[in-house]
């Protein structure tokens, strides 16, 4: 009797295993054409955001932390304001996706030039134009055109990536796609000679959208990395019109940007 319990039991403990190192089939991809529609029709949907992130920044000769209420606006508006640890803002920063300006009320200097990357690399670096930075901040990124496609699975991240190709030029597009819930977690694409890296996570519902409140993005050959997490979004907010402009402060400095 004893033994035979003991064999049931044995038999009970290897089902187990075998059922546990099964794979999981995936869900079928989506189609490419109906993916890049969901992603282009967001982009139209979620035009912009104001909120409260904390960014942390990592490149040559810079690694920070900080506090930022974000007004993110496409194409190319975009506002940051650094704050100290009371709350107080530290160092104003807006574009309109062609003028820059910077102001430090501790130095009391107010900077203004062209939105050039070089420039917006005082706080995000890898050399990232305006509409980029915005995109990015809403939880996307740039479509780059393509003629072929080509899907595979990945078993140990649990992935669909989409592979988009262009064949004129050679470059190349990976979206890693989640089969539960079809949210892009990850994308990789090339600008400017350069590679870029992101990652969304932590989505949760804001209005209507399902946003990541995690991004993280990686240039590998800037040696530049930096993370946003939201702690407050308003997606499509009323603007005002001097959202994107700073005021040149009484008695400020005037540096102009070349």
């Amino acid at each position: 009797m004893r033994r035979r319990s003991l064999f049931s039991f044995l038999l009970v403990l290897l089902c187990c295993a075998s059922c546990a190192t099964l794979p999981r089939e995936p869900s079928p991809p989506p189609l490419p054409e109906d993916l890049l529609s969901r992603i282009r029709a967001r982009s139209q949907a979620l035009q912009g955001l104001k909120g409260l992130a904390h960014v942390r920044v990592s490149a040559p000769g810079k690694n920070f932390s900080t506090q930022e209420v974000i007004f993110a606006r496409r194409p190319g508006f975009l506002r940051l304001e650094t704050l100290s640890p009371l709350g107080t803002p530290l160092f104003y920063f807006a574009t309109t996706g062609q003028d820059l300006f910077m102001y430090h009320p501790g130095e009391n200097r107010y900077y203004q030039g062209p939105a050039r990357a070089r420039h917006l690399s005082a706080l995000l670096p890898a050399g990232l134009e305006p509409e980029e930075i915005v995109a990015i901040l809403l939880g996307g990124f740039p479509l780059l055109p393509y003629e072929d496609f080509s899907f595979r699975y990945d078993a140990r991240e649990e992935l669909w990536f989409l592979d988009l190709k262009s064949s004129s030029g050679g470059e190349r597009q990976i979206l890693g796609i989640d089969p539960k819930s079809g949210q892009i977690l990850s994308a990789e694409y090339p600008l400017q000679g350069l590679t870029r890296r992101l990652s969304f996570s932590e989505f949760k519902l804001a209005s209507n959208f399902s946003f990541p409140h995690r991004i993280h993005f990686e240039s590998p050959g800037a040696r530049a990395q930096f993370t946003v997490e939201y702690q407050e979004i308003a997606p499509n907010p009323e603007w005002e019109e001097q959202d994107f402009y700073l005021p040149v402060p009484r008695g400020a400095q005037i540096v102009p940007l070349e």
